[in-house]
């Protein structure tokens, strides 16, 4: 239903040239709304797009806002509608001067829902570049203000092409804004864009800022790479630190997009490989994220919270993941889908530390604590593939194993007297690997093709060791077994 009211608001683009349209904004000032991402290993990279700041609404006031190659005007939208806009200041350039032209819906429609008939609010905007000469400028180009809506309603679409991409010959947008302002239920926000390149489809970031005294302010952005036609819904849970969102592309093109939305929440999710339809909610807390879909998705996510040191990311979307994780030393997740790989890192351009873990059906859980003194503990599903990784300072860890075990354990005391433990519930784990090193005074290595344990322990007591070992630990195939102590190595077996 929402699609069809999208199709024919852009429908009623071709012939409508503008709505409700009062008086301009106040000027305002640029920022930078977003920092590069890029990324290593299993991170991809993707450039950010830059908007300027939109705070200071005047009341009934719309109008067109364009940047270009630093160029910043404020423009009235009838004269945009029915003149167009010069955005570079250059009266050889577009059309009679005019680089773009722009058509405006502002329109509330009676919307039919599960619980009655609301209103909601259509803002619609296309813009026309009448020339090539700014064809691969930088170009910010939106429409915003306030409106009286059953109340005010401040709003700003729009969007953002980078330098030496391609300007859309053509962009349709239309935002409409289901607010449930006489009901006890969340907002609802329906974005459809439909941009038209004179070549192959290039990457484009839209803007969407809505706001009123019920329900605060929300800001999306949505960067696409690249941007072809597509309609996302995004639905935030006022108070309950949830988003539901729904994802339909109309191309066979494939396609990644990064949402960013500040709000209730503050949440930056990436999505690569997006297939025609998906549906899906994300819930945070303090350092929780759980992901709940009808389908499973051969798609990956990306999550970063503001605020929080480490971000995750998923590789092949199931039903449901769960991720909680801490920087004291503590990680839980859970799926249902054995082919999903979850990496938590503490960056995304230069990750110093990371954990991944692939190959889990259920419930898994990873504890640690790295120094002279400390432990790694792994407690899941038997066939979970896990891989740890910390470089600080003069400390480096690496640690990978296939656990066929539910339960590995190695505690560490790198001192003089000192021991290293090891425990699997006398199950295999296979292609272990562990090398720890701290100041290139301690440290452990041991690599073996598989191992098994039952309480075993090697110590010692002196600096030039006399290891004393007792338990049991079987070696289908060691590689090597030792410890550093004051810069030493010294083989264990």
């Amino acid at each position: 239903m929402m699609r069809k009211m999208a199709v024919a608001i852009l429908a009623l683009l071709l012939f409508v040239p503008a709505g409700s349209v009062i008086t301009p904004q106040e000027e305002m000032h640029e920022v930078t709304a977003g920092e590069a991402h890029t990324t290593a290993d299993s991170f991809i990279s993707w450039p950010s797009a830059r908007w300027s700041e939109w705070r200071d609404y005047s009341q009934f006031g719309i109008s067109i806002r364009t940047v270009y190659n630093g160029i910043e005007k404020q423009t009235p939208v009838l004269q945009a509608v029915f003149n167009g806009v010069d955005v570079d200041n250059n009266p050889s350039t577009g059309v009679n001067g005019m680089d773009v032209k722009v058509s405006v819906i502002i329109l509330p429609l009676l919307q039919s829902t599960d619980m009655g008939y609301v209103l909601s609010l259509s803002l619609a905007l296309k813009v026309i570049r009448l020339g090539d000469e700014i064809k691969n400028g930088e170009l910010e180009i939106c429409l915003g203000g306030t409106v009286n809506f059953n109340g005010e309603q401040n709003f700003r679409i729009g969007f953002y092409s980078a330098e030496d991409e391609e300007i859309p010959r053509e962009v349709r947008e239309v935002l409409t804004v289901v607010p449930y302002l006489a009901y006890a239920r969340d907002p609802e926000f329906y974005l459809n864009v439909e941009p038209v390149f004179d070549g192959e489809n290039q990457d484009l970031s839209v803007l969407v800022e809505y706001g009123n005294d019920v329900f605060g302010e929300h800001h999306i952005m949505l960067d696409y790479f690249p941007a072809i036609n597509t309609m996302i819904k995004v639905t935030p849970s006022l108070g309950l630190g949830k988003m539901n969102v729904s994802i339909e592309r109309n191309a066979d093109i494939e396609q990644t997009v990064r949402m960013r939305y500040e709000g209730t929440i503050q949440v930056n999710v990436t999505i690569e490989d997006i297939p025609r339809t998906m549906a899906f909610s994300l819930g945070f807390s303090d350092n929780y994220v759980e992901y709940k879909a009808d389908d499973e998705f051969n798609a990956s996510m990306m999550v970063e919270l503001f605020g929080l040191e480490y971000l995750m990311r998923v590789e092949y979307l199931p039903r449901h993941f769960k991720a909680q994780f801490t920087q004291e030393g503590y990680i839980y997740l859970y799926t249902n889908q054995r082919k999903t790989t979850f990496i938590v890192a503490n960056d995304v351009e230069t990750p110093t530390s990371y954990f991944l873990i692939t190959n889990l059906t259920g419930e898994a859980i990873i504890r640690w604590a790295l120094g002279t003194q400390g432990f790694v503990t792994v407690d899941g599903f038997q066939g979970v593939h896990a891989e740890t990784h910390a470089a600080v300072g003069n400390l480096y860890f690496h640690f990978y194993a296939e656990m066929q075990t539910e339960h590995f354990e190695i505690t560490w005391n790198l001192a003089i007297p000192g021991s290293v433990f090891i425990d699997t519930n006398w199950e295999w784990v296979s292609f272990y690997s562990f090398n720890l090193s701290i100041d290139d005074l301690f440290g452990v290595l041991i690599e073996a093709h598989s191992l098994r344990a039952n309480e075993w322990q090697v110590s010692w007591q002196t600096e030039v060791p006399f290891f004393s070992k007792e338990g049991t630990i079987d070696f289908g195939d060691l590689e090597t077994f030792r410890i550093m102590l004051n810069g030493t190595w010294y083989p264990v077996f």
